[in-house]
């Protein structure tokens, strides 16, 4: 790349299905650099998961039509190993971070969400050097160790599943 060549912005898929919500997020990450995409539902996100170039980060809520965000953001690590899954929810209950396998652990973030944490936390788990130190720690969005979790490297070599195997899981739920 030569010096007047700008670097290429972070393609972030933002997957949710109230629109309104998601036009305003994708428009401020847009302002802030970033690249957006947006899916509607889980059979969107999938269907754009498989089409290259794969984005750079997931952005997902849960609770989704026709795939939740937990099978959203294993499908992508298929797709991509150590791609950055954030996930937002109002139920946090249901969030289980052990689940996404092949990367960094999965970030949490509770509606009503705060975008400068957001937009700090996806800076952060796209810049290179913050990659290698997040393998092998479990986090929440505040950069606390989550106790009692496996470390996320012994999760996917127990877990992995070929995208076949993911697709046709997500078709099932």
């Amino acid at each position: 790349m030569s010096a007047t060549e700008a670097p290429r912005p972070y393609v972030v898929l933002l997957v949710d299905d109230d629109l309104r919500t998601t036009r305003r997020m994708a428009d401020m990450l847009r302002e802030d650099g970033f690249a957006v995409e947006i899916a509607r539902d889980g059979a969107a996100a999938v269907a754009r998961l498989s089409r290259s170039p794969v984005p750079d980060a997931l952005v997902t809520e849960l609770t989704t039509a026709h795939a939740d965000g937990l099978a959203i953001g294993r499908f992508a690590r298929t797709q991509r190993p150590g791609m950055p899954v954030l996930v937002l929810t109002g139920y946090p209950n249901l969030f289980v971070a052990s689940a996404f396998a092949g990367g960094p652990p999965a970030l949490l973030f509770t509606k009503p969400v705060d975008y400068l944490t957001l937009r700090g936390a996806l800076r952060d788990s796209l810049d290179p050097s913050n990659l290698a130190e997040s393998q092998g720690s479990l986090a929440s969005a505040d950069g606390k160790p989550t106790p009692g979790l496996e470390p996320v490297l012994d999760n996917a070599r127990r877990n992995t599943l070929s995208g076949a195997e993911t697709v046709r899981a997500v078709r099932r739920s």
